[in-house]
């Protein structure tokens, strides 16, 4: 049987509750009959699981209404108890959208004229917790069922949900794995520079020359044919590392370079690190960086690795298997 897309954006009962509910429709009936479209369930999915279970045929009726998306919510709003969170991500699913027009097109979701506003309106949740569902939904996907669950609220999953790269204030000792720094050799033919470095990443990297928090790489002289640089994430120091590198590179001190940042392409320290580069490659997956004392973590944003140097081919022949390689054009 079809099931209206909206119909199945509501959770369904858990084993123990549906279980509950054919026990009552055993014991008293069906009291509510289950809705139907031009064969296409509107309401009763749960109804008709429980008669399921106790091998009775439910009663339906045709729904004679003109808006199948109001009486849905409708329906499933009245009868449920759901929280403010769990009915601002159906109220995010529903809109999927931010001018009015349906960003996704699935082709299993017909188009509804449907805004964040209207959603908001619908589920009667404030458009604020819309846009935080939705920007859960977008980063962090595999909280969304714990939310719908009633297992946690938006606002204990935004504090999960890292902030963007442009206003992190995070942990700044993450380090890149094996296979790009790998790449990143195979590129230059070594690396004898990590300006943002420690002891225990160096292990990977293996650079012959590395500056530490202690030594405050911000502070020394880059010189170097073969740079590597992965550097702390916070605004305040991203921006730092990325200015010095191309300050040595256009003083001719650092000759090539490979640089890992988060993908911030709106921010002046990402436009500036394009500016000296010659390739840039976007990894298809958000790259899973290391720590010794924690699990791997993959940021809530993408990253893009640069290239500046004359090996551009190698460089395009070792990182296409990450991802897109786009070649930066420079005026003149």
């Amino acid at each position: 049987m079809k099931i209206h897309p909206v119909t199945e954006l509501f959770p369904i009962l858990n084993d123990a509750e549906l279980r509950e509910l054919a026990d009552d429709i055993e014991a008293n009936g069906l009291q509510q009959p289950i809705v139907m479209q031009d064969g296409v369930l509107l309401d009763g999915r749960n109804r008709l699981a429980a008669c399921a279970l106790v091998g009775i045929t439910p009663e339906t009726k045709e729904y004679s209404g003109k808006d199948v998306v109001a009486y849905i919510i409708g329906a499933n709003l009245h009868r449920r108890h759901m929280n403010e969170s769990q009915r601002a991500v159906v109220a995010a699913k529903i809109a999927n959208l931010s001018d009015g027009v349906r960003k996704d097109r699935s082709a299993n979701l017909p188009t509804l004229p449907v805004s964040q506003p209207e959603a908001a309106k619908l589920l009667n949740v404030s458009e604020r917790s819309v846009r935080d569902a939705k920007l859960i939904e977008r980063e962090a996907p595999e909280l969304v069922e714990k939310i719908s669950s009633g297992d946690l609220s938006i606002h204990a999953a935004k504090k999960i949900v890292r902030p963007h790269i442009s206003q992190n204030t995070g942990d700044n000792e993450w380090y890149t794995p094996k296979p790009y720094i790998e790449a990143a050799r195979s590129v230059m033919g070594k690396i004898d520079l990590d300006p943002a470095s420690t002891k225990e990443a160096n292990k990977v990297v293996q650079a012959e020359k590395i500056y530490t928090i202690k030594n405050n790489g911000l502070k020394q002289d880059w010189t170097g044919t073969a740079c590597w640089l992965n550097p702390p994430y916070t605004s305040k120091l991203v921006g730092k590392f990325i200015e010095k590198l191309a300050a040595s590179v256009e003083s001719g001190a650092v000759t090539e370079a490979i640089v890992l940042v988060n993908n911030a392409t709106e921010t002046k320290w990402f436009v500036r690190i394009a500016s000296i580069s010659s390739f840039l490659c976007f990894p298809s997956s958000r790259i899973k960086f290391w720590k010794p004392d924690k699990d791997k973590a993959a940021p809530l944003q993408g990253q893009a690795i640069a290239y500046i140097g004359k090996h551009g081919k190698r460089f395009v022949s070792e990182f296409r298997p990450f991802g897109i390689i786009a070649e930066i054009i420079h005026e003149g």
